[in-house]
């Protein structure tokens, strides 16, 4: 049977239609007077929540990540190599020995038995009872304590985390553990009990979170405690029913979380460590990547700027209709062959000639060439520049799409993988984001000003 797949719209506006019906059984003549245009009326809105969901930033999916193994953790340690090694072979004076003598000592980590760990609190006053009650464990004192000061990021030196809240989980405290299993960091949710609340509530808020983590946290890793005195009114009554009342101070109770904590270090220790390890040779990459992008941006800067120019005279002498302006000037086939070389992805001038035809395609698709085009000719007419019919407006044109397309090109080699072999097949879709991206950057009114200024005396 063939499947049919009913678009967001739809199903929408039928919801608001299902409504109208269901509401004309009980309203009647209200309902007969909205007729046709009520329809209509929640069509639109049906159709305008859709639009406005569509826009909004898509929440990031995370997967349940496994164990660690030696092989991954190895894997990670030789991808930071690599990427040092291609520092060094691109510019042999960059000095790489903080970094180096960092990927060295790794594999010695893995013997290391300290652990850190850390408490997420929106109270800086139940995390420091919370570790001097722990830190009375003779179980715990070897332990680390880290501050994590804020909660909207990720310290890569905790290895196991206590993430304290009061009531149930709200949807960033979720996404934030999902980040931190990511980053194969252990943690646990500790319901911290207020003292209005009562034992049967707290057993009611713990099982809905564990339901709702169920995917990457286990059931034992989330767990109710006291970490604060209790006062209790006590009364005791006598033979002739007079009675006594006084308080008690009901001590902490942090059992639960000593036991559950003892379990880990006991059990999963190997495992922390591998991923302090691994966090480690991961952060070690990520800083190399971050040179070697330097590195080859300061390169790629002067390639963008020589066909930029290119494109401009091009098209000044030869003023074409801003439809065909992409086509001709705009984007160079050699620029995309030139860049790929400098990031390793190895274009053939027929790949170049491809991938510059899908960028173009990209840019009349999202409409940039109108654009920058109607833009640079406003800002020509408007300012004390003087205004050169024809070919200017065309010329600066070109050579702003060709930086954009360059930029772009840049942004999206940066993000792939280091490798010197040949590339793999483009992303459209993530080439189209970057190129969004890098417009949007650009097309301010006092960027397109200095780059016209910029621009005018290489025409002349």
């Amino acid at each position: 049977m063939m499947s049919v797949k009913v678009k967001k719209p739809i199903l929408v506006a039928g919801l608001g239609i299902s409504f109208l019906l269901w509401l004309g059984e009980s309203l009647h003549e209200e309902v007969m007077a909205i007729g046709e245009w009520g329809v209509l009326s929640l069509m639109a809105i049906g159709t305008g929540i859709w639009w406005w969901q569509e826009k909004q930033p898509k929440k990031p999916v995370y997967q349940a990540v496994s164990p660690l193994t030696l092989t991954e953790i190895n894997r990670a340690i030789a991808d930071g190599e690599k990427i040092l090694k291609i520092v060094k072979q691109e510019n042999p004076e960059f000095n790489l020995l903080e970094l180096e003598t960092q990927l060295r000592k790794l594999p010695e980590k893995l013997n290391n038995q300290s652990i850190s760990l850390g408490a997420i609190s929106h109270s800086n006053g139940v995390k420091s009872s919370l570790q001097l009650l722990l830190n009375q464990e003779t179980n715990f004192r070897e332990i680390q304590w880290i501050a994590q000061e804020n909660i909207e990021t990720i310290n890569p030196k905790i290895d196991l985390i206590i993430f304290l809240i009061t009531t149930d989980l709200t949807e960033s405290q979720w996404q934030l553990m999902q980040q931190f299993h990511q980053n194969h960091q252990r943690c646990l949710i500790v319901l911290n009990q207020p003292e209005t609340s009562n034992l049967e509530e707290q057993e009611i808020i713990l099982q809905q979170i564990k339901k709702r983590v169920k995917t990457i946290i286990p059931p034992d890793d989330v767990i109710g405690i006291k970490s604060t005195p209790t006062p209790l009114k006590v009364r005791q009554y006598t033979d002739d029913q007079s009675y006594q009342e006084w308080t008690e101070i009901k001590p902490p109770n942090v059992v639960p979380l000593t036991n559950r904590l003892n379990g880990i270090l006991s059990q999963e220790r190997e495992q922390l460590i591998w991923g302090k390890v691994w966090r480690e040779a991961q952060e070690i990459k990520k800083k190399g990547k971050q040179i070697l992008n330097k590195i080859r941006r300061d390169r790629a800067l002067p390639v963008i700027e020589k066909y930029q120019w290119i494109a401009a005279a091009a098209a000044f002498a030869n003023p074409v209709s801003s439809l065909d302006l992409l086509a001709t000037a705009a984007i160079n086939a050699q620029m995309v062959v030139d860049l790929s070389g400098i990031y390793q992805q190895k274009f053939t001038l027929s790949q170049g000639q491809a991938v510059a035809a899908a960028i173009g395609k990209l840019m009349l698709k999202l409409g940039l060439v109108e654009l920058s085009t109607h833009g640079i000719s406003s800002l020509l007419k408007s300012n004390a520049i003087t205004y050169v019919a024809g070919g200017a407006t065309q010329g600066i044109s070109a050579a702003y799409l060709t930086r954009v397309a360059g930029l772009s090109l840049v942004e999206y080699f940066q993000e792939q993988e280091v490798s010197s072999q040949s590339h793999e097949s483009l992303d459209i879709e993530k080439l189209s984001t970057k190129i969004k991206q890098v417009f949007e950057q650009t097309k301010r009114t006092e960027i397109l000003q200095g780059f016209v200024k910029q621009t005018l005396p290489k025409l002349s």
